[in-house]
């Protein structure tokens, strides 16, 4: 081999060994980039993942609270009814009354202004004393009158009296609860729902989710499933504090 053809077999090496360097640092940067990706990945399953908890706590505590309000005001209709009821069985007693003695005139009968006071007073002692709201009073007589719920139920429940309700309302709709935080979840592209659990002396809803990512660089069933945690407060009927045992 002549020194000519030597240099030129040279010059080919090299320039062979630099086409497999180049390759090699292309080849190691897309790597390294979709390792990047991967990793951003991860953050960004984890933000969603947070967000489908976060959603569905506030729906499973949303579909307890409302259930707790019918359900409250469901109780404090039928406290009215039976108010109503109990009137009307007040009036019949009182045209009821003994007759008088031969020889003796009758006495006046009462007013109705004096009958619905003995009947209020009667009716706020069999509630503990408590008095009765004036709107209340004037639906004894019309029940076209308007009654407002929260001066209603302060009047027929204590506060033990609504924290049993409300405590057995939110127990006894868990289940619809999950089904709202399980579709809550799934519209914000978590799988499904861990974990759900109703804390009761906080009178909050704990919920956790998981998501399974997707990568690149290494098999999906490889790496596990991202969870996130969140909580949100039922909300409380004005006036009462609510906690359960």
């Amino acid at each position: 081999m002549t020194i000519k053809n030597l240099k030129n077999y040279l010059n080919n090496e090299r320039g062979s060994g630099m086409l497999i360097i180049m390759v090699g640092m292309l080849i190691a940067a897309i790597f390294i980039a979709l390792m990047f990706f991967d990793f951003s990945n991860v953050f960004i399953n984890k933000r969603v993942t947070q967000t489908g908890a976060d959603s569905a706590a506030l729906a499973a505590a949303k579909s307890s609270k409302d259930t707790m309000k019918e359900t409250l005001q469901e109780k404090t209709q039928e406290e009215l009814d039976a108010l109503g009821e109990a009137w009307e069985q007040f009036l019949e007693d009182s045209a009821d009354s003994e007759p008088p003695a031969e020889g003796e005139d009758p006495p006046p009968p009462p007013s109705e202004s004096e009958l619905l006071a003995e009947f209020v007073e009667m009716m706020e002692d069999n509630y503990d004393g408590r008095n009765m709201p004036g709107d209340m009073v004037s639906w004894i007589l019309d029940h076209s009158v308007e009654v407002k719920a929260k001066t209603a139920m302060k009047f027929f429940f204590d506060d033990d009296g609504v924290r049993d309700i409300a405590c057995k309302a939110v127990r006894d709709n868990l289940t619809e609860a999950r089904k709202e935080a399980e579709k809550f979840a799934k519209e914000n592209q978590n799988d499904k729902i861990k974990q759900m659990t109703f804390i009761p002396e906080d009178f909050r809803i704990y919920v956790v989710t998981e998501r399974k990512g997707q990568y690149t660089t290494v098999p999906d069933e490889g790496v596990p499933a991202i969870t996130a945690e969140s909580s949100a407060r039922i909300g409380k009927p004005d006036g009462f504090d609510i906690f359960c045992d």
